[in-house]
């Protein structure tokens, strides 16, 4: 059988692409389970310093694999917020701790919508439409109450509530999508903006994202607490003294990640 994810290093980028182009990429168990796995992978992995996330074919995923739904309650499968609930948080799956971009090609829908919001910047092709279409089918986006953290309350109602996808240029109007180049240029734009974050000092990028969302669930006075233990620990750290020495020798620096 097809790997319904597949795992590629490119330099220092993990490419990491969603692999059921007959289904639009739709997400069945095996998928949620091997996109676990390559995103566990791309933390652990020495060799990739970034990674980006899309999908084979013509859609980058129109999320909830529903035949698969049916058949499990034809077979007396019955089903639980757990098939789309992390044990950790709202998400599908857990946000990794190295930066992630999520190059979307086609629809982006319900789950779909949910492995994007994962990453930390979105590149969108042209012909991209994104939406949150459960409440057309009877269901529920689990991932859609944290997203107004993110975008407009007003809007994250009106996609939740009409089911109804927008253009990659109105996702990108709203702030959700970082940029919309043109189909041919998606993978080569996102990978120029990944190597950008590559070729940045390892603990500054992973303490710079993880402050960031950290900003977004606990108190001010606690994220000043966790700014000064990270910045304390920039400050220490080799690659502190290796960026202003290479900045003064004229030469690229040598990052060590410690």
């Amino acid at each position: 059988m097809e790997r319904t994810v597949l795992y590629q290093i490119q330099g220092n980028i993990a490419i990491i692409t969603l692999n059921r182009p007959l289904f639009l990429n739709a997400i069945n168990r095996d998928l949620k389970l091997r996109l676990t796995e390559a995103l566990t992978r791309l933390d652990d992995d020495d060799d990739a310093l970034v990674g980006i996330l899309t999908g084979a074919g013509k859609a980058f995923s129109v999320g909830r694999d529903l035949k698969e739904r049916i058949s499990d309650e034809a077979s007396g499968i019955s089903p639980s917020s757990r098939d789309s609930l992390s044990t950790e948080n709202t998400n599908l799956w857990s946000r990794p701790a190295k930066p992630v971009l999520a190059a979307i090609n086609g629809y982006a829908l319900g789950g779909g919508w949910a492995i994007a919001q994962l990453c930390d910047l979105r590149i969108a092709s042209e012909d991209a439409l994104l939406g949150i279409p459960e409440a057309r089918v009877g269901l529920l986006p689990p991932f859609a109450p944290e997203l107004s953290k993110v975008i407009p309350m007003s809007v994250v109602l009106e996609l939740g509530l009409t089911g109804q996808p927008i253009t990659a240029r109105r996702a990108h109007e709203i702030g959700f999508v970082n940029q919309v180049v043109p189909n041919e240029e998606l993978m080569s734009t996102t990978i120029s903006i990944a190597t950008t974050i590559a070729n940045n000092a390892p603990l500054s990028v992973k303490y710079f994202k993880e402050l960031v969302y950290l900003a977004q669930d606990v108190s001010a006075e606690d994220l000043i607490k966790a700014t000064h233990i990270r910045y304390t620990q920039i400050l220490r750290s080799e690659d502190a003294t290796e960026g202003p020495k290479a900045f003064v020798e004229k030469r690229p620096p040598r990052w060590k990640g410690k």
